[in-house]
């Protein structure tokens, strides 16, 4: 198992908003405070199958429980992918699950917002196609003054921002509205 973070977690205060970019290979998750403070870890499990599962959904209860959550987003299933479509839709329901058991009562955390990839590269660069994860990486650091090593941690960063539905730009809000069918 190994963790970056990204961030201080210290200066988060009151509630707070996540962006999970669920990933095997790289979860990546962000807690952001209404003032833009924030904190990013990106976990990389031991084990594979049902023990990487398990693995990571300990993790993500852990780290979701050092925090009162006003707000869940969550990246939507990238169906271009050759490979691991099923694998994703196991660790993607897992978390759904998790999130479903851990809210009663608060549905911006029971039900989080999904993010398709595009809409996600829209909020984050303007453009929604053709964007690679330099790009990705790039624009978080040139919008939001936030510098990521990791493509999990930049997505994640950018899902806790659209949740936070506090937009700089005419496409952000764009991408909120079409999300939230505002």
């Amino acid at each position: 198992m190994s963790i970056k973070s990204f961030g201080d977690k210290s200066i988060l205060k009151g509630p707070v908003y996540i962006g999970i970019d669920q990933s095997y290979t790289g979860f990546g998750i962000t807690a952001i405070d209404k003032k833009g403070n924030y904190y990013t870890e990106v976990y990389k499990a031991d084990g594979s199958g049902i023990e990487k599962l398990c693995n990571i959904r300990n993790y993500v209860e852990d780290f979701l429980s050092e925090h009162e959550v006003a707000g869940i987003a969550m990246e939507g299933y990238a169906f271009g992918r050759e490979f691991g479509v099923a694998l994703s839709g196991e660790l993607a329901g897992m978390v759904k699950l998790l999130l479903f058991d851990l809210y009663p009562g608060n549905d911006a955390a029971r039900f989080p917002l999904i993010v398709q990839p595009t809409s996600l590269k829209k909020y984050i660069t303007g453009k929604g196609t053709k964007v690679n994860k330099n790009q990705i990486l790039l624009n978080v650091y040139k919008k939001w003054d936030v510098e990521f090593n990791d493509d999990n941690a930049a997505d994640s960063y950018g899902l806790a921002r659209i949740v936070r539905n506090k937009h700089d730009f005419e496409y952000e809000k764009e991408v909120y509205d079409k999300l939230t069918d505002k």
